[in-house]
């Protein structure tokens, strides 16, 4: 469910090896919160990828960080 909420959104395109290693945890930056605090797992993965609705909200929030991440917003 969470790979269709952000291939519509257009997220996947956008996705690098930088964020990805943010997102799992395994980014090289020792001070990142995300290495101790997987957000993957913060996220629910099985509701993930079983509520539809929940995805779709994520997605959304994902690409809020993205934009973030870029300095599109904020």
């Amino acid at each position: 469910m969470i790979l269709l909420a952000l291939w519509r959104r257009g997220l996947l395109a956008r996705l690098d090896r930088e964020k990805l290693r943010q997102f799992v945890g395994a980014s090289r930056d020792r001070l990142a919160l995300s290495r101790r605090y997987r957000l993957w797992w913060a996220l629910g993965p099985l509701r993930l990828a079983l509520a539809p609705r929940y995805a779709g909200d994520v997605a959304r929030w994902l690409e809020y960080r993205m934009n973030l991440y870029d300095g599109i917003e904020g």
